[in-house]
């Protein structure tokens, strides 16, 4: 079997695996969509490649308006990779964001950590619960399960966070081996988006089934897209750091 024969077929399987969790992620998406009739607002954070997945959900077609990704400079690869893992893995980082970005007990805060023992992301999630806000967690068990935690308590993401979904990856990510020994092939990132899609996906459903106006983005590069899209631009270009001016 060639390498990209062998990812692809580790990909179809955790893709298997994500649509056999459709329970778990029903009821997740319960939670969220219960803050969000309550005026909450969606938060995602994310660290490393982790940080991709807080920008899919926010401004994209079919995805949900109510979404304010926690974004820091500090944390972005393309200003520094390595000032950026440097960034998580120091303690008293999480507060000055919370802070900033207002999270509150009617809100909702998703972290996206592949291994899950990085102090910047354990203490997202911890203040968060002080805040009183709802914590979801996107990680990898197999990966997280058998590592120290880097913060002095000794916590890991999933023992903090309310609800923990699971990208059913390998430890290290990548997931195929080659001749040096090195293994390529991380699927993190493929199996987060699918989640967080599946996630929008069911609760839509049920904003549906309540007659519920659950906002949505759609194309800007479809006839009348942009259009549509610019009232709720309006609407939350105030509220919604990243999407204004």
């Amino acid at each position: 079997m060639t390498y990209a024969s062998e990812y692809l077929e580790n990909v179809e399987g955790i893709l298997e695996q994500i649509k056999a969790n459709q329970p778990q992620y029903r009821e997740t998406a319960a939670a969220i969509l219960a803050q969000v009739k309550k005026g909450g607002m969606i938060f995602p954070f994310g660290t490393g490649h982790g940080h991709l997945l807080a920008l899919e959900m926010f401004y994209r077609a079919g995805g949900m308006v109510r979404v304010n990704p926690i974004l820091t400079e500090e944390l972005m690869l393309h200003k520094s990779a390595t000032g950026s893992s440097a960034f998580e893995r120091s303690e008293g980082k999480a507060e000055p964001l919370l802070n900033e970005y207002n999270v509150g007990d009617k809100d909702v805060v998703i972290v996206f950590s592949n291994s899950g023992i990085n102090p910047l992301t354990i203490e997202m999630a911890l203040g968060a619960k002080e805040r009183g806000a709802l914590t979801v967690a996107l990680t990898n068990l197999n990966h997280s399960r058998p590592l120290q935690s880097r913060h002095h308590s000794g916590l890991k993401l999933y023992e903090i966070c309310d609800f923990v979904l699971d990208n059913f990856g390998v430890l290290g990510d990548a997931c195929v081996e080659v001749a040096s020994g090195i293994k390529i092939g991380p699927t993190s990132t493929i199996a987060g988006a699918a989640i967080v899609h599946t996630l929008t996906a069911m609760m839509v459903e049920m904003a549906e089934a309540d007659s519920y106006d659950l906002e949505l983005y759609t194309s800007g590069n479809v006839p009348n897209g942009h259009e549509r899209n610019l009232y709720l631009i309006e609407k939350y270009k105030d509220i919604i750091k990243s999407l204004g001016a």
